[in-house]
C-alpha cells in the first residue's frame, strides 16, 4: 500500500525519468542475444568453432552452423524465459522477477567470458542464461505501463519494446571494441558487472512504488480517474480482461495474436539470424569484406527505429492499434522484397523497414496482450501464450538455416519470396482487429442509448 500511495505522488517528471531509465537497463540487458551477426564476427575473428574447418581456410559452413547453434539456443530460450517469468511475475511481482532474473543475466555473462569451443564448449548454456535473466528483466518493466493507461499507453510501450529491439546494438559495440583489440571474456565481463549494477537498482529508493502496479488506473500526472478496474481500451468486442486464463486463451482475440506472433517471430529471428549468410549468397553473391560491411550497416540502421518510436507511439494512441498492425505488416512485406536484391541502397531501405517491423510489432503485441487481457494477467497471457510460439519461431531457425546452407548453391531468395507471401496473408489480422473494434465501440454506443 505504502509504494502505491507514493507511486500515486510522484510528479510528471519523476515519473517519465524512470520510463528512461527503464529503456536504458532494456537496451543493454535484454535481447542483446538479437545482435548475433555482431557477436559471430567477433567470435570468428578469435577462431571460435574454426577447428571445424580445414587448415587452409578462414571460415565454413560447418563453423557457420556450429555459431548458428548458439544463436538458435539463445533466441529459443528469450520466449522460453517469457514462458517462466511471465506467471511468476503475476505471482511474485516484478521487483522479484526483476532481481532474479539479473542474477541469471549476469550468470550467463560470466559463462560466456569463461567458455573455450575447444577446452570448454560452455557457448549453448551461456546464451540461454543471458536471454533468459535478460527476459526477466524485459517483463519487469512493462508493470511502468499501467501507469499511463489514459494518456501514453502505447507510447510507453513502444518505448520498452523499441528498447529491448535496439538492445541488438550492444553485441554491435562490443564488436566495434574487440576489433580495437579487446578481448570477449574482458566485453562479457564488464557485461556481467553492468547486470550487477541494475541490480543493486532494484529498490523503492529509485522506483518510488513503480515496480508494483497501481491501486487504480492513473494517467501521466498521477490523478486517479476514480474507477477501480481499466476499461476495455479497444472496445467491448475486444475485451478479454477478468476472465479465466483458460478461457482467455480459447477467445479469438488470443488465437489471432498467436498465429500472428508465430509468422511475425520467425521472419524476426530468420532474418537477424542469418543476414550474414543472405549478404554472402544472395543476388549472385557477394565478397565476405563487402557481406560484414552491409551486416555492420544492417545493425546500426534497424537502429534508427528507435528515434521513430515516440511518433509510433503516438500513431497507436491516435489511430488505433489495427492500423499500427497495418503499418507493420506492411514493413515487413518491403523488407523481404527487398533482401533479394542486388544494388545497397535497396538493401539499406530493407534493413530501416525491417528495424521498424520488428521494434513495432513486438510493441503491439504487448500493447494488444495488456490493451485486451488486463495487467492482472499480462505475464502469463503474453509470457506463456505469446512465448510458446516464439520457442516454436526460434526453434525453427537451426533446420532452416541446415536446409539452405545444405544447399549445392545456398541462397536465401526462394525463402524470402515465401516470407512475403506470408506477409500478405497475414494481413488478415489487422482486419480482425479493425472490425472487432468497431463492432465493439458500436455496441457500446448502443448500450449507452438504451441506458439513457
Amino acid at each position: 500500500a505504502g509504494a502505491c500511495v507514493m507511486a500515486a505522488s510522484l510528479l510528471p517528471t519523476r515519473r517519465w525519468a524512470l520510463v528512461m531509465l527503464s529503456c536504458v537497463e532494456v537496451l543493454t540487458a535484454t535481447g542483446v542475444m538479437f545482435g548475433w551477426s555482431s557477436l559471430s564476427i567477433a567470435l570468428r575473428r578469435e577462431g571460435t568453432y574454426a577447428e571445424l574447418c580445414d587448415d587452409d581456410r578462414s571460415g565454413c559452413d560447418a563453423q557457420a552452423l556450429r555459431l548458428n547453434a548458439v544463436y538458435t539456443a539463445g533466441a529459443f530460450c528469450v520466449p522460453l524465459g517469457g514462458m517462466i517469468w511471465g506467471p511468476l511475475m503475476d505471482v511474485k511481482g516484478a521487483k522479484w522477477t526483476r532481481a532474479v532474473g539479473m542474477c541469471v543475466f549476469s550468470a550467463g555473462c560470466i559463462l560466456f567470458a569463461f567458455s573455450d569451443s575447444k577446452t570448454f564448449d560452455a557457448y549453448v548454456p551461456a546464451a540461454c542464461l543471458v536471454s533468459i535473466g535478460g527476459m526477466a528483466n524485459f517483463l519487469s518493466h512493462f508493470v511502468l505501463a499501467e501507469y499511463f493507461a489514459d494518456d501514453h499507453f502505447g507510447l510507453v510501450h513502444s518505448l520498452i519494446n523499441c528498447s529491448f529491439d535496439a538492445s541488438t546494438v550492444t553485441f554491435t559495440l562490443l564488436e566495434l571494441i574487440h576489433k580495437e583489440g579487446a578481448s570477449t571474456q574482458s566485453l562479457f565481463l564488464a557485461m556481467a558487472a553492468l547486470g550487477l549494477v541494475y541490480l543493486a537498482l532494484t529498490n523503492e529508493t529509485v522506483w518510488a512504488g513503480h515496480l508494483s502496479p497501481p491501486a487504480k488506473k492513473l494517467t501521466s500526472s498521477g490523478n486517479e480517474d476514480g474507477f477501480g478496474a481499466q476499461s476495455p481500451q479497444y472496445g467491448a468486442r475486444l475485451d478479454e480482461s477478468g476472465k479465466p486464463f483458460r478461457r482467455q486463451l480459447e477467445s479469438r482475440a488470443f488465437i489471432a495474436l498467436a498465429v500472428w506472433g508465430l509468422f511475425t517471430i520467425y521472419r524476426t529471428m530468420l532474418v537477424l539470424g542469418s543476414i550474414t549468410e543472405q549478404m554472402l549468397y544472395n543476388a549472385d553473391g557477394r565478397d565476405a569484406s563487402h557481406a560484414e560491411r552491409l551486416v555492420r550497416v544492417f545493425n546500426f540502421l534497424i537502429l534508427i527505429s528507435v528515434a521513430l518510436t515516440p511518433s509510433f507511439g503516438r500513431f497507436i494512441d491516435t489511430h488505433g492499434i489495427a492500423a499500427g498492425l497495418a503499418l507493420v505488416n506492411a514493413l515487413g512485406v518491403l523488407t523481404f522484397g527487398l533482401l533479394v536484391a542486388r544494388p545497397d541502397w535497396s538493401l539499406y531501405v530493407a534493413f530501416l523497414a525491417f528495424g521498424c517491423f520488428r521494434a513495432w510489432n513486438y510493441s503491439l503485441m504487448t500493447a494488444y496482450s495488456m490493451g485486451v487481457f488486463g495487467g492482472a494477467s499480462f505475464g502469463k497471457v503474453y509470457g506463456i501464450g505469446v512465448g510458446t510460439v516464439s520457442c516454436f519461431a526460434a526453434a525453427a531457425q537451426y533446420p532452416t538455416m541446415a536446409i539452405v546452407l545444405g544447399g549445392s548453391n545456398p541462397n536465401f531468395e526462394g525463402l524470402d519470396w515465401a516470407m512475403l507471401g506470408v506477409g500478405v496473408v497475414m494481413f488478415g489480422f489487422p482486419a480482425f482487429v479493425h472490425f472487432r473494434t468497431v463492432e465493439g465501440k458500436k455496441g457500446g454506443a448502443s448500450d449507452a442509448a438504451n441506458a439513457a
